[in-house]
């Protein structure tokens, strides 16, 4: 009977601490369950303060610069008897954008080397181009410091609907949109970044656009093709839903750069608008 009740305790005693082992453990689990949940549930309060706080900066990014040719002013017509001396004018200022007012005699000089040896457009800011123009090659925004190639985007197949493919390093064409030098808009589309599938940052600096607007400085967009280079002047950024985006076409000769913002939420786009001013040929 002694040796049965010892093994009897003894049993009972393994049968305790294997409960008290498992307890803990048991124990432990909950806690480190209940640790991430509360980091789970800290991260996604912090993502939503972070869009909140985000989607408060979107209009920051909308900046319309006035185009300067609409508030010249108007240079008498060769219908009218003789213009007075006080319509004639020394210095012909009227006839041209503002900005050429420095260089009137013909080509555009910046201050940049990527930007001399451009010829202006009419005033009216149509397309001088004679002939077929191919697809775009590059594209350039010497203030940002992005030079990349440019590619046409084709269309793939999901499992309801079809959409074009996201470029990858390089920025894509619309093809259905105006090549360069063409009047209309030509879309094009770039990633801001893309740190999940690695297909590159080629517009990560577009959102600067918006404080040079504000600043007063121009902002260039070169787009090669045919061998030529056109050059554009961006006159206005804007974002949009990304439900809402849609591409509009244009009376003049236009691009318009687009990218995913903000940053780590990626539900709206910027949409940065440039005019056509001058073209160059290339050597």
């Amino acid at each position: 009977m002694r040796r049965g009740g010892v093994r009897r305790l003894w049993v009972t005693q393994g049968f305790l601490q294997v409960n008290a082992d498992m307890g803990g453990r048991a124990s432990v689990l909950g806690v480190a369950l209940l640790a991430c949940g509360a980091l789970l549930l800290a991260a996604a309060g912090a993502y939503y303060a972070y869009g909140v706080f985000a989607e408060r900066g979107l209009g920051d990014l909308t900046v319309v610069v006035p185009d300067p040719s609409e508030t010249l002013p108007v240079m008498p017509t060769a219908a009218q008897e003789g213009p007075s001396p006080a319509s004639q004018q020394l210095y012909p200022g009227s006839l041209m954008p503002a900005r050429q007012w420095a260089d009137p005699r013909g080509a555009i000089s910046l201050g940049v080397p990527d930007l001399d040896g451009f010829v202006p457009l009419s005033n009216e800011g149509r397309p001088h181009v004679a002939g077929i123009v191919g697809g775009a090659e590059r594209i350039a925004i010497p203030e940002l410091n992005v030079d990349a190639e440019v590619e046409e985007l084709s269309i793939i197949n999901l499992a309801s609907s079809a959409e074009y493919e996201t470029p990858a390093f390089t920025v894509g064409h619309i093809p259905t949109t105006p090549n360069p030098g063409s009047a209309g808009n030509g879309w094009y589309f770039g990633h801001l970044e893309n740190p999940l599938q690695g297909e590159g940052n080629v517009f990560l600096r577009l959102p600067e656009i918006a404080d040079l607007l504000r600043n007063g400085d121009d902002v260039h967009v070169i787009l090669t093709a045919g061998g030529r280079d056109y050059l554009y002047l961006v006159n206005e950024t804007s974002t949009v839903h990304a439900d809402d985006l849609t591409l509009y076409p244009s009376d003049d000769a236009r691009v318009s750069l687009v990218t995913c913002f903000p940053r780590l939420k990626y539900d709206h786009r910027l949409i940065v608008t440039a005019q056509l001013v001058a073209f160059r040929d290339l050597a």
